[in-house]
């Protein structure tokens, strides 16, 4: 069957993806007022004439504004048509997909990892991400084989799975390379030696194809915060062992210093809260595991970004309430959730 598209967004993906559907010879429309060099031959005016017919629907735009657009096009949707985003991030948009459209109108979350700057320079694999969907299977196969017609290796993975990886990989080289640009790495150098050419590409980067989505990736993504701190902790503690064999070249070999009288005992204390904490730890994620089967059961998110944000704050205010570092005990128990998320996998 030949698909016709409804393309709602011209920015760069938008216009990315245009061109590949022109390239496939598949049929589509496309809507974005905001965008004056939409061709006329593709442009329509309004959400409505945009989808009647269409047999996809592509939400090309930022993921803060789907819900609104999906609300709004809720009404002229059909249960024969098929609703896709395209964003960088899973776990929210396929929450609002869910929330919006239900069981009612089909949807399928994907993620093509491919933009405008790797399209120029021909890179391959064409890989893109599609989201299982048990409500909506069929939607998944239309989705994979439309993008297997632009050329695209399909991989299928679970929002939250999806958004794990990235974390690890869109998150952090988004992060190094903003960094690296506002720390003037190679700027004004009269030459560098060939150990610096992936920074040098990373700062290319930064200055090319970031700009648009550091944003997106950084706040939208549930587990970047998560990565970006797990990448400073890691480079403070390399930091801190350099300085220590530094410090430790310096001085001369010396005999370890005496353990202060009654220090063993507080450490066996400490020891034995922190297998406290540990047992604690195996409950709390046997709890989670039992909440997200439930959830799995009845068609509900995992995670739910907006219960963790409310456990943060209450946390935040119980540190409060006995004096303890708010700040502190929120980057514990954000290392808590991650801990749940990943039992909760296995």
């Amino acid at each position: 069957m030949t698909e016709s598209i409804a393309l709602l967004g011209y920015g760069r993906f938008g216009r990315a993806l245009s061109g590949l559907l022109l390239e496939a010879g598949v049929p589509h429309r496309v809507h974005d007022p905001r965008q004056p060099e939409v061709p006329p031959e593709l442009r329509v005016g309004s959400l409505a004439e945009a989808v009647s017919g269409a047999s996809l629907v592509v939400l090309a735009m930022p993921v803060g504004a789907m819900r609104a657009v999906l609300q709004e096009l809720r009404p002229h949707l059909k249960p024969s048509q098929t609703v896709l985003d395209v964003g960088s991030v899973k776990v929210k948009p396929v929450q609002v997909l869910a929330s919006v459209l239900g069981r009612d109108i089909p949807w399928a979350g994907t993620h093509p990892l491919f933009g405008p700057a790797s399209l120029a320079r021909g890179d391959r694999p064409r890989r893109t991400v599609v989201c299982p969907n048990e409500l909506h299977p069929d939607a998944v196969r239309r989705a994979r084989a439309l993008f297997e017609r632009l050329g695209c290796e399909v991989t299928e993975m679970t929002p939250d799975e999806h958004d794990t990886l990235m974390a690890r990989t869109h998150v952090l080289t988004f992060f190094l390379a903003h960094g690296l640009m506002r720390a003037d790495a190679g700027k004004g150098l009269p030459f560098a030696p060939p150990s610096f050419l992936p920074i040098a590409r990373l700062v290319e980067y930064a200055s090319q194809e970031v700009p648009h989505l550091l944003g997106v990736v950084q706040s939208e993504n549930p587990y970047g915060r998560d990565a970006r701190v797990g990448l400073m902790d890691a480079l403070t503690r390399l930091h801190l062992e350099l300085e220590a064999t530094k410090a430790s070249d310096s001085l001369a070999a010396s005999e370890a210093l005496p353990t202060p009288q009654g220090l063993p005992e507080i450490r066996e204390r400490i020891d034995a809260v922190d297998r406290e904490l540990v047992e604690l730890l195996e409950r709390r994620a046997r709890l989670v595991q039992e909440a997200a089967r439930v959830k799995a059961e009845n068609g509900l998110p995992f995670p739910d970004l907006a219960r963790e944000e409310s456990l943060l704050k209450l946390r935040r205010q119980w540190a409060s309430e006995q004096k303890v570092d708010a700040d502190a005990v929120e980057d514990v128990f954000r290392a808590v959730l991650r801990f749940s998320r990943r039992t909760s996998r296995d």
